[in-house]
């Protein structure tokens, strides 16, 4: 069995239907005990949750990257009245486990996933975004982010948090941009690769002017 559902009956197993703390519990013991999950984790989620319950009454979040769920789930349960949550995801397997994560936690009318690739449904987004949660391929965070702002999918005051900028990942030309471009006040978080104690960590960012020119 494919381990995102493996992680999906695992949780089914472990945790009652809309119970999103035991969801996500047992996505965290499945990744520790079982097999490895390219999730948020339980170091770095409370980070992420408190950014998005922060945010004001009908935020909108963008996630690119959903896996198997998690974050979907951990972002739906903190958005605030009102608050919506699209993520995108490339891989068709992904998108099946994630959906069913969402249905059963509940969470159906907040959070809604996406089949796609990033490249391709940004420019077909609409609105602006509030947060934007950035847990994809990492060589894509720089030009994706790059699409948002040029799309004018981002507001001043909107929030970028990245996962996995530490060392492990060579996030050099990402954090180049955030750091040095004058777009963005940015902090670096250290922290641990999920479920492992390799460091890593997330980079927030907060777009400070709407003028976009290319680097």
């Amino acid at each position: 069995m494919d381990r995102r559902q493996a992680a999906l009956a695992h949780v089914k197993n472990q945790a009652s239907k809309g119970d999103v703390e035991a969801i996500l519990l047992a996505l965290d013991d499945f990744a520790i005990h079982q097999e490895f999950l390219m999730n948020v984790g339980p170091e770095k989620g409370p980070l992420l949750q408190a950014k998005v319950s922060a945010l004001s009454a009908g935020a909108r979040v963008l996630e690119l990257g959903c896996f198997c769920g998690y974050s979907a789930v951990l972002i739906g349960t903190a958005l605030p009245e009102g608050g919506s949550l699209l993520g995108i995801e490339v891989d068709g397997e992904s998108v099946q486990v994630a959906r069913a994560m969402v249905d059963y936690a509940g969470l159906n009318g907040k959070v809604t996933i996406q089949h796609g690739s990033s490249d391709e449904v940004i420019p077909t987004l609409a609105g602006t975004f509030d947060l934007v949660f950035l847990d994809h391929w990492k060589e894509l965070y720089k030009p994706d982010l790059l699409a948002l702002e040029s799309h004018g999918l981002i507001q001043p005051g909107g929030v970028v948090f990245a996962d996995n900028v530490g060392p492990h990942f060579n996030p050099e030309a990402y954090l180049k941009h955030v750091r040095h471009s004058g777009r963005y006040d940015t902090e670096y978080h250290s922290s641990h690769i999920e479920y492992r104690d390799e460091e890593d960590g997330v980079e927030i960012s907060v777009l400070r002017q709407t003028s976009f020119n290319a680097l």
